[in-house]
């Protein structure tokens, strides 16, 4: 879980909050730059998204229902949202590495008692009976899609633009977690799109989450790989609460959609992902198996308080897809460790990696790839737990504009909170147990034995 921002000194939070909204807020007038701000501040110290809470944490000195209106009011202005968030991406993607994983994360906002919010969605999960009777079962699930895409890079820095002050505030995690993010800045939100089928601008759920990457894509000027993962955690006592298996059924046709595009891009895909190897038609697992994996390294587990060392051996492999068989591909192969969560997997089943990136015989490269990618559910459940102090489920506005709006605010404070220290990662399965620094164990293996690199 984040930091609170209550244990930092306001005065130097609302440096860190004035400073940065106000490069968020470039091109709004006075009255809304003033929102911004106060829209951050709140949110940060009340960790709400409810407008109540948030005049609440102001404390100005005027009534306090007269504040809750101003917020309102100005929360409706659709143009507060959209310079934000531009200004937002234009500030991330000049730090994000080259290189660095675009992850792409689809979740809900569940409002399942909610009646009067504009264009709630139909339940994207199947009706299920509500155990304890507290609700019917067809607004279980009822709400709204998000769609949100951050920077994730294992060896992340901070921004140089905040580091002095952001090292004024102090940087020990705090007493449950083993590192703080002040140590490796790895997180930078980017986008957001939030959006129902119901809305009358809505086209298709392919065609937001196309819109939202292409725009990522050129402010990155195509210096970054996306990441998706379509099988899930390895282990489902991990699962998170917004990660379904409904949502990643409808994440596994995203390689095909990225792959209709420009974007380079990387993603984990199940055992019987069709491909074509060659002429053939074959799966992933099945090529997977297949593939020759001359390279070597030993990554330690972090399980049950030991470290228990790993070694996997990877390659690749020239693919292309059915649908799509004009564009090269490569398919990325792990062995050693259980590629998905299927009952019959065991530690041999090949975890399989589907990429735009020249994947040559070269041990650096190619490892390189599978060391990222390994990172993907940390920075998923990183993500969440700095979205998760916010509780956005519990969002009390009405109409549609007002509800995107404050989509983008939380994001935005989001991108506040990775820029000061108290943000505790979570536990890699892959990485030192107790260090302070965000880094993996790895220990290559002897070069006998093992192809010429050649580029």
């Amino acid at each position: 879980m984040p930091g609170n921002a209550q244990d930092f000194d306001i005065g130097m939070l609302r440096n860190k909050v004035h400073a940065i909204g106000a490069t968020l807020s470039v091109g709004l007038g006075k009255v809304a730059s003033r929102f911004v701000e106060d829209m951050l501040l709140g949110m940060l110290v009340s960790e709400s998204v409810r407008l109540t809470e948030i005049a609440r944490a102001l404390g100005e000195s005027i009534p306090m229902h007269a504040t809750h209106k101003r917020l309102s009011r100005n929360l409706g202005n659709v143009r507060v949202g959209d310079v934000v968030a531009e200004n937002l991406l234009a500030e991330g993607a000049e730090v994000v590495r080259d290189d660095a994983l675009l992850v792409i994360d689809l979740f809900e906002v569940v409002k399942p008692y909610a009646e009067k919010m504009e264009f709630l969605n139909s339940p994207s999960r199947p009706d299920r009976d509500v155990s304890d009777g507290a609700g019917p079962k067809d607004d279980a699930y009822r709400g709204y899609h998000v769609c949100e895409i951050f920077g994730w890079d294992v060896h992340g820095g901070p921004l140089p633009r905040y580091e002095d002050l952001a090292r004024q505030m102090g940087s020990e995690p705090d007493a449950e977690h083993d590192i703080s993010a002040w140590d490796n800045q790895v997180v930078t939100p980017l986008a957001q799109a939030l959006f129902s089928p119901n809305a009358p601008a809505f086209r298709s759920e392919s065609d937001e989450i196309l819109d939202l990457v292409q725009r990522v894509d050129t402010a990155c000027q195509r210096r970054c790989l996306f990441a998706v993962d379509t099988v899930g955690l390895l282990q489902p006592k991990r699962s998170l609460m917004r990660h379904s298996v409904e949502l990643l059924a409808k994440q596994r046709g995203l390689p095909e959609l990225l792959a209709a595009t420009d974007c380079r891009f990387a993603a984990r895909v199940p055992g019987d992902y069709a491909l074509l190897h060659g002429r053939l038609e074959t799966t992933a697992r099945e090529l997977g198996e297949s593939c020759e994996t001359p390279y070597g390294v030993t990554l330690y587990k972090h399980q049950s308080d030991v470290d228990i060392g790993l070694f996997v051996h990877f390659g690749a492999v020239p693919v292309r897809l059915p649908a799509n068989p004009v564009k090269p591909l490569w398919l990325v192969v792990a062995k050693g460790m259980a590629g998905e969560p299927r009952p019959a997997a065991t530690d041999l089943d090949p975890f399989v990696i589907l990429t735009t990136e020249p994947m040559p015989r070269n041990r650096k490269v190619i490892g390189d790839l599978v060391w990222s990618f390994l990172s993907y559910w940390d920075a998923i459940q990183t993500n969440q737990a700095i979205k998760g102090q916010f509780d956005f489920d519990d969002v009390r506005v009405l109409t549609y504009d007002r509800l995107r709006n404050l989509g983008i605010l939380v994001l935005a404070a989001s991108f506040v909170e990775s820029q000061w220290p108290g943000i505790a990662l979570t536990k890699s399965l892959f990485r030192a147990p107790r260090g302070r620094s965000f880094q993996f164990y790895r220990a290559e293996a002897p070069e006998e034995g093992t192809p010429t690199e050649a580029s």
